[in-house]
């Protein structure tokens, strides 16, 4: 016979179930009150539980849902490295930068089956502007790819003249803003060589369209590594003026950029790259430093100042694989590659991404200490062989 004391606790054991399942339920058939408690947690869950159910699963699928889980720009978590490779089907280097992002979600581009395979071309707030590798621009084909949800898209052909004249393909998308996109197209114009012109994709409104007039734009410009940041595509040039490209005003302007010193001809180009809603540059014009700025761009474009200072000596003293030699004249030569700089919630967490031999620092701007992570990818001098990886739920 139970005890008056074992009856209360199975009774009170029996109303906890009774009150849970009852919440539960209240959860389950709230909408509203189930998005707030999945707007919580982690993208990889996410992805989990979309299986659970038909409901679920469009619940995250939901474009509102997903600008929600974006309000604010998602860190990048890991960087992308082209390795040597034959010239069809590319490999990638996988460098996690968040020691919870642990695997790659692929070392190389098999969305879509080509012969020669797929190449990335920009990275831009967790989405990847790819294209197919082919010698005929002609025939060149252009996708948006989430590496997160493994979801693509392949763009139209471009419309109007013959597609062999395009200098750089370039992707605007700040899901802060919207869940739509834009892809910003430069072609040469056949008529005069120092002439461009430039279509607009819209993943709202469908087909390319020409923007405005051609405009003219130095030869030097780095067209294929544009940047988006502030409602724009920004393109850099080592010898002359450098632009951007309102997508708002759909106008091209001259971009200002620091003076060179009077000893060099052209910029020393280093790093060029968003993060978090900055825009940086990293020009470095001696081999024999360790110590240079990270300039970051005014909000209304008007110039740029020194955000951070790097000072590399600790770095070189505890890897002497970054000397790359030595110079009667300019003393030790320096072998390292800024591959990105990391802009964090908190700004003393904010970090320089280097790629030195057999090695990538996260070399802490505050703090001036760093931590390290072994890579396999040979040294290659460049921002742009570097894609950062954010995880994003956004549609394409």
């Amino acid at each position: 016979m139970l005890s008056v004391k074992r009856v209360r606790i199975r009774m009170r054991t029996l109303e906890e179930s009774s009150s849970q399942e009852s919440s539960a339920h209240i959860v389950a058939s709230n909408d509203d009150l189930l998005s707030e408690l999945l707007l919580r947690l982690p993208i990889k869950s996410l992805l989990k539980f979309k299986s659970v159910s038909k409901h679920w699963l469009s619940l995250i699928t939901d474009p509102h849902f997903s600008r929600r889980k974006n309000l604010k720009p998602n860190p990048v978590s890991a960087l992308f490295l082209h390795r040597p490779s034959p010239v069809t089907n590319p490999l990638f280097g996988f460098v996690p930068l968040d020691p919870l992002q642990t695997s790659a979600p692929f070392t190389s581009l098999t969305f879509v089956d080509h012969p020669r395979g797929i190449e990335i071309l920009q990275s831009c707030n967790g989405l990847f502007c790819c294209s197919s590798i082919d010698y005929n621009d002609s025939e060149r084909k252009h996708f948006i790819y989430n590496p997160t949800t493994k979801q693509f898209t392949t763009l139209p052909p471009l419309c109007g003249r013959s597609v062999r004249s395009v200098l750089g393909v370039n992707l605007a998308f700040d899901p802060s803003k919207s869940h739509t996109y834009k892809v910003v197209c430069v072609q040469r114009c056949k008529s005069s060589y120092d002439h461009c012109q430039i279509q607009i994709y819209s993943s709202e409104t469908g087909p390319w369209r020409v923007s405005g007039v051609p405009f003219t734009a130095p030869i030097s410009v780095d067209f294929p590594s544009g940047v988006y940041w502030n409602g724009a595509i920004h393109w850099i040039s080592p010898r002359e003026a450098s632009l951007y490209f309102d997508l708002n005003e759909e106008l091209v302007r001259e971009m200002p950029m620091p003076p060179v010193p009077d000893d060099s001809n052209e910029r020393g180009i280093r790093y060029f790259g968003e993060s978090c809603g900055h825009l940086h540059l990293v020009e470095i014009y001696e081999s024999s430093t360790t110590q240079f700025n990270v300039y970051e761009m005014e909000r209304d474009h008007s110039g740029w100042f020194v955000k951070f200072r790097v000072d590399l000596n600790g770095v070189a003293l505890a890897f002497p694989g970054i000397i790359e030699g030595y110079h009667e004249e300019y003393d030790y030569m320096y072998s390292f590659s800024v591959l990105c700089v990391v802009r964090r919630e908190k700004e003393e967490d904010s970090f320089l991404a280097l790629h030195i031999p057999g090695k990538v620092i996260g070399y802490n701007f505050s703090s001036k200490s760093y931590q390290t992570s072994d890579t396999d990818c040979p040294l290659a001098f460049g921002w742009s062989y570097a894609f950062q990886y954010i995880e994003s739920l956004s549609l394409v």
